[in-house]
This record gives structure tokens, C-alpha cells and sequence, in this order.
């Protein structure tokens, strides 16, 4: 039996890695999803790519569940700031949470798809097809949310569920199927026909270019999802034992909690990491992601401040656009 000062002592472990763990994937999480957007919005090669366009749309999700789900969360019991205890925000906080939640992951599903379907079937990767597929699943998780909209409220200052029904809903298939197991099994089953795939590729008679563009979208495909695999079970393993969990015990209470928020946590991972795992997995996208950065943002800048300085336009070579800057060696296989 622990003491009530360890028992304090865990919890107030729990609370450091809420305020510290939490703002650091945040922060990581907000930069890294944003630089994403800034490079697949910029390059032509991205642009105009299906896959690419599902990376980029998760990106954006991803930005936006970290903010409306992880900075809520460390405002709550990190810092005792509860926004959530206005009933109007409760209801938009579980609206968004559910709806960034569920386009990440559909978003991703739908990637791994793509890549399923780019050799036999590469008339269903284009990128029409894909915006269409992404504003469908805006419209369905939309009309899913107004069950959050209506059933969530804050109830003597804490934001729950009203409906019975709805919470039997929320505990046994919104969280352990719709956001675990089903996207999960999709992604798996997606992306081992991927992989051979990609082995192919080598092999297909294509330009250059896009073969090595096809190639490095699948590397950062596949990589994203074996890392959400791995961060997702511990969280939806630990979800489905707390369900068989009834303990009135002080200490089961306080190591479930301080699992809970580890596992937890972890899972936020899942909205944070795509950058950088791009960037591990991809050497290509290192180099863009350089390319981006100095030789047309920086430039543009440059070219900006050089016109607030000089009070007019200057025919400089810093002045040129994404679209006449020379590219030389590597550059046209990059861009």
C-alpha cells in the first residue's frame, strides 16, 4: 500500500509530464506541421501529386487537433485553466477534437490507399479524385460532430456527455474502433501491397522525375504509419483495460492515471512527428525542405525588404519567382 505522499508524489508526475512532455510535442507538432504545409503548397512536384496532397491535408488536420485537443488539455491540468467549463466551448473543443482526429486519420488511410493502388491502378490516384475524397470525409465527420455538439456539455464546470446512449457510443466505438482498430487495420493491410510496390517501381517505364517523387512519397507514407501503429496501440490498449477497470483503491488510481497520461501523450505523438520522420526516412525531402527554406522563401524576403529599402523594385536575381530560379545538377530532379 503506497503512502498519500507517494501516492501526491505520482501525481504530481503526472502534472510535470502534461506541462512539460505536452508543451514540448506541441511546439515540435505546430512547427513540423506547418513547414510540412509550407513544402508540399510550394513545390510543383507535390503540388500535383494525389498521395502528396493527403500528407499535406494531415498535416493541416494534425496542426489542428494539437491545438484544439493537446494545448486544451495541458491548460486544464497542467495549469488548472479549464476553457471548457463554458458550455459553448466544451461543445466546439469536442467538435474539433473529434473532427481534426478523425480527418488525420482518414487522411492517412487514405495515403496508404493511394500507394496501395499506384501501379495496377494508377488512374484512382489522381489528384481529383483525392480532393474530392478529402471534402467528402470534411462532410461526414461535420455531420458526425453535431452528436458532439448536442450531447457534450459542461456540467457543474466539467465538460461530459449528457446522453447515455452517446457515452456507450464514445466508450465501446468511437475511440477503440473508429480511431484504433479500423484505420489501423486499413493502413497495415494498405501498406505490406505498398511496399512491393515500391520495389517495383524501379522497374516501371516513367520519367525520371516522377519515379523519384512516387518513390519518396511512398518511403514517407509508409514510415508515417508504422509510426502511428506503433504510438496508437499503447493508447487504445491501455483505453480497453481502464473500460475493465472499476477500482476504488487510491493507489490502482493514481498508476492508472499516471499510465493513462504517458500512453496518452504518446498518442499525441501520432499528430506531432511527420516532419521529422519525413525528414529521417528521406534525403530528397531534406534537400527540399533546404531548397524551400533559403533558395525561395529566404530569397522572397530578401527581395521585400530590398524594395522597403530602396523604394523600388530591383531586377535582381534574389528577386526571381519559384518558377524562374535555375535549378542545376539535382535541382530538376528535386523540384
Amino acid at each position: 500500500m503506497l503512502s498519500p505522499s507517494t501516492i501526491d508524489s505520482i501525481n504530481f508526475l503526472a502534472k510535470q509530464i502534461n506541462i512539460y512532455f505536452g508543451l514540448f510535442i506541441l511546439i515540435l507538432g505546430i512547427i513540423g506541421g506547418l513547414i510540412n504545409i509550407i513544402i508540399f503548397t510550394t513545390l510543383k512536384t507535390f503540388r500535383k501529386t494525389s498521395c502528396a496532397f493527403y500528407l499535406m491535408m494531415a498535416s493541416i488536420f494534425n496542426v489542428g487537433e494539437l491545438i484544439s485537443g493537446a494545448f486544451t488539455t495541458i491548460l486544464k491540468i497542467g495549469f488548472d485553466i479549464d476553457p471548457t467549463e463554458l458550455s459553448y466551448l466544451c461543445k466546439i473543443r469536442m467538435f474539433l477534437v473529434q473532427w481534426f482526429s478523425l480527418l488525420s486519420v482518414t487522411s492517412m488511410c487514405l495515403a496508404s490507399i493511394d500507394q496501395f493502388l499506384l501501379v495496377k491502378y494508377q488512374y484512382l490516384t489522381s489528384l481529383k479524385l483525392a480532393i474530392s475524397f478529402i471534402t467528402i470525409a470534411c462532410l461526414i465527420w461535420s455531420i458526425h460532430g453535431i452528436f458532439f455538439v448536442l450531447f457534450w456539455n459542461s456540467i457543474d464546470g466539467v465538460c461530459s456527455i449528457t446522453n447515455i446512449t452517446f457515452d456507450m457510443y464514445i466508450t465501446y466505438f468511437h475511440f477503440p474502433i473508429l480511431l484504433g482498430f479500423l484505420p489501423l487495420t486499413i493502413m497495415i493491410l494498405c501498406s505490406f501491397p505498398a511496399f512491393i510496390n515500391a520495389r517495383k517501381l524501379a522497374s516501371r517505364q516513367i520519367n525520371i522525375i516522377r519515379l523519384s517523387c512516387d518513390r519518396q512519397l511512398t518511403a514517407m507514407t509508409l514510415s508515417q504509419i508504422a509510426f502511428i501503429v506503433i504510438t496508437t496501440i499503447p493508447f487504445i490498449t491501455n483505453y480497453i483495460f481502464l473500460l475493465n477497470m472499476n477500482s476504488t483503491d487510491k493507489e490502482s488510481n493514481a498508476r492508472m492515471y499516471l499510465v493513462h497520461t504517458i500512453t496518452t501523450y504518446v498518442y499525441y505523438t501520432t499528430y506531432t512527428n511527420s516532419f521529422y520522420i519525413y525528414c529521417f526516412v528521406s534525403k530528397r525531402f531534406r534537400k527540399q525542405f533546404i531548397y524551400v527554406l533559403i533558395n525561395v522563401h529566404l530569397q522572397r524576403y530578401n527581395q521585400q525588404r530590398n524594395r522597403l529599402n530602396n523604394n523600388q523594385v530591383q531586377p535582381t536575381k534574389v528577386g526571381t519567382s519559384i518558377e524562374q530560379i535555375p535549378k542545376k545538377n539535382d535541382d530538376i530532379t528535386l523540384y
